[in-house]
């Protein structure tokens, strides 16, 4: 990755948003070390060949965005153990059925950053190390680069596991004065990297004044000698009100009491002991202790003074937000922030993005919110899609093109909603949507919705700008990202236009599913009783309409129907009447053209690309 802007990384589960923005902070960060673990290493486990049958390999998750080096060989290590993954445990502990896996390594994770853009005195701190940066974005290798090319520096992590001291070793270096084949390293001094204009924003519990919390932080940098000051009255006026408190007669005397019990008073000191002699304090009575147990009370409404926990989970989190926010204000800085507005409401989340990217150097986000894209341009989203256990990482382009960017108004009305979704089925337009959502959403217990299939519905268009001729320029948007991309297309028509559009969809989509003659409307009603289409036709006077079937159970009628339901735009309300009947059936048509979607959006699929939906007949007699 290269971005030499702003940077919001989003996409599917298990993708690698935290570990690209964990592996960032473990170049940049001196304290982010501390954090690695041996599953940092990529993995797998292989099953040792047995019984003449080929070795059986199961590939484990990989943890980090580290990938190894060229070159890097996996390295053996002993079996998982008992009960691990593919064998069988037995309760006496021997093991049973096959094999067991043994777990191989990369020898070493790598990691290298390309810094730029240096404020004079950072520059002056990386003499010596610096590199000529090409076009690309990299540092040239070029022995004849232009004197006036700007200056990079390339900082790099490895971390390797040591067999023999079974030990995880970590080593931050410049690769411009290293030569790791042979072991010699140039390591990059913890004060030079906390010189290095990086804050990772890490939003905990806000509005502590404990030592090392945010509050406090802020507290000793705004004012430190201030601070010490406030802290100081506050132990001696708690010292005094605990003192007015232990002499009050009412708690000396039943401290008394307690004393008097069966001599206890005289037992347990070296002299009689009385409440004069017992006082109260906090923990271990250290100042430390004492602003541990203390709490922030917010006054926000008529509720009066309440815990902040009492107030929800968005005021903490906004809050929270705010401090870091406000110890990461180092100018020019590059701002880490991992799983960013997890907790926040829409707007806020898109409020501090928005903040965050006004006032960074470079900001890289990660999120599962897409309220926080919209803060940023459509091209600083970095996208990352995860196919057949292969990551990979995806960027739209500067368009152009004037028929391509109103493609891209679909991307704030339409696909930003389906950023972390791996499938987006692109319909004709947003009734299409309508009556393909809600029939999922009416499926029973027992079937799973598009959602558990990973499939997000998307509308090509919005009022007048939908219709067939959009679905390949969102297609090819949506493929832009990473996306697996299905179409839902009607055949209401046969032409030489709808077969060359056909093909244009076919070449940007990876698979399409074709209703059978008919448009959305025909699908809908396609394989239900008449009897039933006549009840919730009969419904749709409520919206100031005559009945379009009028009780009449014909075809023709159905037909009256489907032009009554496109003209008014009455597609849910239409399926809601159909539905509100006991034992209702579900439209034939659009339950199997939901169910060619699920096979479609598996990455397995190998099946024809254009899968037409059949046409079923209407029960007998209805």
């Amino acid at each position: 990755m290269r971005p030499r802007d702003h940077a919001l990384v989003a996409g599917v589960p298990r993708a690698g948003r935290t570990d690209l923005l964990t592996a960032l902070a473990r170049v940049l960060d001196p304290d982010a070390a501390r954090g690695a673990v041996l599953s940092d290493l990529n993995q797998r486990l292989v099953r040792p060949v047995s019984n003449a049958r080929e070795t059986e390999e199961t590939p484990a998750r990989p943890s980090g965005n580290q990938t190894a080096s060229e070159g890097d060989a996996p390295v053996p290590v002993p079996a998982a153990a008992s009960g691990g993954a593919g064998e069988d445990a037995s309760g006496d502990g021997t093991r049973t059925g096959k094999a067991p896996a043994a777990v191989q390594r990369v020898e070493a994770a790598h990691i290298e950053v390309t810094l730029t853009d240096f404020d004079p005195d950072v520059q002056q701190l990386l003499d010596g190390v610096l590199e000529p940066l090409d076009a690309s974005g990299s540092a040239s290798e070029d022995p004849d680069a232009s004197a006036d090319a700007p200056l990079c520096v390339r900082l790099a992590y490895r971390l390797s596991y040591d067999d023999e001291a079974e030990t995880l070793e970590s080593v931050v270096y410049f690769p411009a004065r290293s030569n790791p084949a042979l072991g010699q390293y140039s390591r990059v001094p913890a004060a030079t990297r906390r010189m290095l204009p990086v804050v990772t924003l890490d939003a905990g519990q806000p509005l502590q004044l404990r030592a090392g919390a945010g509050l406090r932080r802020i507290l000793d940098e705004r004012d430190a000698k201030a601070g010490a000051a406030a802290f100081d009255a506050l132990t001696q006026a708690v010292a005094k009100a605990v003192t007015s408190l232990s002499a009050d007669p009412a708690v000396a005397e039943a401290v008394n009491m307690v004393l008097a019990v069966g001599g206890t008073g005289e037992r347990i000191g070296d002299t009689p002991v009385t409440a004069e002699q017992v006082g109260f304090r906090a923990e271990d009575g250290s100042l430390a202790a004492l602003l541990r147990t203390l709490r922030a009370a917010l006054h926000l409404d008529a509720g009066g003074m309440l815990g902040l926990a009492q107030h929800g989970s968005t005021v903490s989190a906004v809050l929270s937000m705010a401090e870091a926010m406000l110890l990461a204000t180092v100018p020019g800085a590059v701002v880490l922030a991992d799983d960013f507005g997890d907790q926040l409401d829409a707007p806020a989340t898109e409020h501090l993005a928005a903040l965050l990217r006004a006032r960074s150097g470079q900001v890289w986000l990660s999120t599962r919110r897409p309220e926080a894209a919209r803060a940023f341009e459509p091209t600083e989203v970095i996208r990352l899609a995860r196919h057949g256990g292969v990551r990979s990482h995806h960027q739209l382009t500067r368009i152009t093109d004037r028929k391509a960017l109103v493609a891209m108004r679909q991307w704030h009305t339409q696909l930003l909603a389906a950023l972390t979704a791996p499938t987006v089925a692109i319909t004709e337009g947003p009734h299409d949507v309508a009556v393909l959502s809600m029939v999922d959403r009416r499926k029973p217990p027992s079937s799973l919705p598009l959602s558990a299939h990973g499939v997000r519905l998307v509308a090509s268009g919005t009022g007048g700008e939908g219709g067939i001729s959009q679905i390949p320029r969102v297609a090819s948007l949506a493929r832009q990202l990473g996306f697996r991309v299905l179409a839902v297309i009607d055949r209401d028509k046969e032409s030489g236009q709808t077969t060359d559009e056909l093909a244009k969809i076919q070449a940007t989509c990876d698979a399409v599913v074709r209703l059978p003659p008919g448009a959305i409307e025909q699908a809908l009603a396609g394989g239900l009783p008449l009897k039933a289409l006549a009840d919730a036709s009969a419904t749709l006077t409520e919206y100031s309409i005559p009945d379009p079937m009028s009780g009449q159970l014909t075809e023709d009628a159905v037909t009256s129907l489907c032009k009554v339901i496109h003209k008014q735009g009455l597609h849910e309300q239409f399926l809601e009447a159909l539905y509100a009947e006991p034992n209702a059936p579900h439209p034939p048509v659009i339950s199997m053209t939901l169910a060619c979607l699920e096979l479609a959006a598996d990455p397995s699929y190998s099946g024809q690309q254009l899968i037409d939906v059949p046409a079923v007949s209407r029960p007998a007699g209805a």
